[in-house]
């Protein structure tokens, strides 16, 4: 409904290129939305866990996601992430049906991270472009890469592409970085939460100078693969933070058994919004990282800011 709305709504005669980001809750979804798009550039950035439940295995997500692919009309450029064993599956399936493939064309290197945002260089086969963007995660620098490449199949140079790059701007709740109390620090990544995006934020979280709290939302919608994941994301989590709150007692047990692989010293507790924002505010202090994961974290983070 929100893509239809766009197009009656929004689009205009001098729009040159309409960009769609799209997701599905069961296979056919995506080629509805394709159907009604008809794009002739598609980007693959990975296949994960997340909503398992709904799709049944990684299988059948890569199935539905191959939608926009086998969809494209036109130049039917396929953008794949060529780190991503899966999705090089899915650029094998794409060269089977014709598809021009992009896979591995560009690179990033020399990247640094931090909670100011990314620094790399980009490459294409015969040019490279310095880019900083306000972007914190390093998951991110092959998104932006990706980016870069839908970019240049649209139409742009490769310096226009990776200089347009610099203007991306972090959305509001994803690896959010903002001044927390004491002297510390909050990373709101509450829009979300599965395996790989857990980790990611884990990542960030680790480059705090002080101690290092994370308050976590059991992940949903990852069907067989829930125990296991959340036991390591718990194994992940006990090597990085000091402290770990649970919003929720679901898969409690299996994170806390993953905590348990990797270390004895860290607490695991559920607590509710008000004693975990009550304890944390008596911890924090200069240089500390609280680490607020999943849209349940949110309501700790807000009764911080009060």
């Amino acid at each position: 409904i929100g893509i239809a709305e766009v197009i009656l709504k929004s689009l205009r005669p001098e729009h040159e290129v309409f960009v769609v980001e799209m997701g599905a809750y069961k296979i056919g979804e995506i080629a509805q939305m394709v159907q009604m798009v008809r794009p002739g550039i598609g980007i693959i950035t990975a296949i994960n866990p997340q909503h398992q439940d709904l799709f049944g295995t990684l299988e059948n997500t890569m199935k539905a996601k191959y939608e926009l692919i086998a969809g494209l009309t036109g130049k039917r450029i396929a953008i794949m992430n060529a780190g991503g064993e899966r999705v090089r599956t899915m650029a094998a399936w794409a060269r089977r049906d014709g598809c021009d493939v992009w896979e591995g064309r560009f690179r990033a290197t020399d990247v640094k991270a931090g909670f100011d945002g990314l620094e790399f260089f980009c490459h294409s086969r015969s040019e490279k472009s310095k880019v900083i963007v306000r972007v914190v995660g390093a998951h991110q620098v092959m998104n932006i890469v990706l980016a870069i490449e839908g970019a240049v199949a649209a139409g742009m140079t490769f310096q226009e592409a990776a200089t347009a790059a610099s203007n991306i701007r972090p959305i509001q709740k994803v690896l959010e970085v903002l001044p927390g109390i004491n002297g510390s620090s909050f990373i709101n990544d509450t829009f979300n939460n599965n395996p790989d995006a857990a980790r990611a934020a884990l990542d960030v979280l680790a480059w705090a100078k002080g101690k290092k709290y994370l308050v976590f939302q059991p992940m949903i919608e990852l069907g067989g693969y829930a125990s296991q994941s959340h036991e390591e994301v718990g194994a992940y989590a006990a090597k990085i933070c000091n402290e770990i709150f649970f919003t929720n007692r679901n898969f409690y047990e299996d994170f806390v058994r993953g905590v348990r692989k990797a270390s004895d010293a860290v607490s695991v507790s559920i607590l509710t919004p008000a004693k975990a924002a009550a304890l944390l505010r008596s911890k924090l202090g200069k240089n500390d990282a609280a680490l607020f994961k999943g849209k349940e974290a949110e309501h700790v983070l807000r009764a911080l800011c009060e």
